[in-house]
């Protein structure tokens, strides 16, 4: 009867350890760190080491990989002797490595650390051959601060960059920003990356976004803060205008051209018209044609408050007035303002058609007569007749006077 006891006990310590692991796999999964974080794409990972195949961009490049605490590096010796040393860096910074000793480790380059391993463990094996290898990634916390949709604490490993930490910060805003997670008044040109030792790295994250230039995206390391300020109107900025995606104020860097200011805020599109951009420079217009004058414009620099309009290449022609169908119609090259008229169907109430009118999109410039070539977002109009005219004001005009005679009729009686 007392072994029966004593297996009961001992079957239910077991399955209480068991639903204890079961409930703290269950909290880590419902913490909301969890769902914010790059975890959600490593499944199964451990918080401080790594067992399972990294998710990496391409092999680590051992000079800018930096190490910290929670790095799993192995030792391979081989030779007379052989042996295979594996160890952990430590909270502290520092590995304990058998029959070696302690190294501090943590804040070096990998290829700084492996020198200096190497060169320990060449002293009590001096004929073997020895490679040092990174074989688990650690994870820690940063902290996304600034003019970010959602900022907070973020757990990273060491081979994610900047841009990784900003896609996973909440996605784009409403308004298709630069940088993924940046809100419409960050200055995604100065992002600072504040490190624990308190250096800052300022980086214009647009060159990664556009340009695919890597240097501006770089690595991450333990208990960095990201902050994304805000545009500072007291700094040079430059006003976008438009049926544009990215309306709105940019700053504006030294010397910086027309050209490469619009590419690099991405402001143009298949349907801007390069053909009539707008300046507007102390309270002056002037038309820039950057599609036919590109070397003209090419080193036209911008200036601080400037402000760029952007037209919309139209694809239709409109007609209006005394016509069957009115409404858009389809561009057409070479068709005349007639030709026009026809697809929309005059009716008698409309003038003749050496009085058709025709309102140039690009300058607003009004034209007359049936043979004028239309351009693209042209506005067609075929006016009525005099005599129609007149009807129409009779129409109106007779029950008026009809009301007053009847009036006057009562009064008199």
């Amino acid at each position: 009867m007392n072994k029966i006891s004593l297996i009961l006990v001992f079957l239910i310590f077991c399955f209480a350890v068991v639903s204890a692991q079961e409930q703290t796999q269950l909290f880590d999964m419902q913490n909301a760190k969890y769902e914010t974080s790059l975890q959600k794409y490593y499944q199964q990972r451990a918080v401080t080491q790594t067992i399972v195949t990294q998710v990496l961009e391409d092999e680590l490049e051992a000079a800018d990989y930096i190490i910290g605490p929670g790095d799993r590096l192995e030792v391979n010796i081989f030779g007379e002797l052989e042996d295979k040393l594996e160890f952990t860096v430590l909270p502290e910074g520092n590995v304990l490595i058998p029959t070696i000793g302690d190294l501090k480790i943590s804040g070096l380059s990998l290829e700084e650390a492996k020198e200096l391993i190497l060169a320990e463990v060449k002293k009590y094996y001096i004929k073997a051959k020895i490679s040092v290898n990174l074989i688990g990634l650690r994870k820690f916390r940063i902290y996304l601060t600034g003019e970010v949709k959602n900022p907070g604490a973020y757990f990273v490993q060491g081979s994610d960059r900047l841009s990784d930490v900003l896609d996973i910060s909440g996605g784009t805003t409403p308004k298709t920003t630069i940088a993924a997670g940046l809100n419409d008044w960050a200055d995604d040109t100065k992002i600072e990356i504040r490190h624990k030792d308190d250096t800052v790295d300022k980086i214009d994250i647009t060159r990664f976004y556009r340009l695919g230039d890597k240097s501006s995206n770089p690595y991450l390391r333990g208990g960095d803060i990201i902050f994304a300020p805000s545009i500072k109107l007291t700094d040079p900025y430059v006003i976008i205008e438009g049926n544009v995606g990215n309306q709105g104020i940019y700053s504006l860097k030294d010397n910086e051209t027309l050209i490469t200011f619009l590419r690099r805020v991405c402001a143009l599109s298949k349907r801007s018209n390069l053909e009539s951009i707008i300046l507007i420079r102390d309270g002056k217009r002037q038309k820039l044609d950057i599609l036919n004058e590109q070397e003209k414009h090419e080193n036209f620099t911008l200036k601080n408050r400037d402000k760029i309009m952007i037209p919309t290449i139209y694809d239709k022609v409109y007609v209006r007035g005394e016509v069957y169908t009115p409404g858009a119609f389809p561009y057409l090259a070479n068709y005349l303002s007639k030709d026009y008229i026809g697809l929309a169907g005059a009716l008698d109430s409309g003038v003749d058609e050496d009085k058709i009118i025709v309102v140039r999109q690009t300058s607003g410039e009004v034209l007359k007569g049936p043979n004028i070539i239309i351009e693209k977002g042209d506005t067609i109009i075929l006016p009525k007749r005099g005599r129609e005219v007149f009807k129409d004001y009779m129409t109106i005009i007779a029950p008026i006077i009809s009301m007053l005679i009847a009036t006057l009729a009562l009064v008199t009686k």
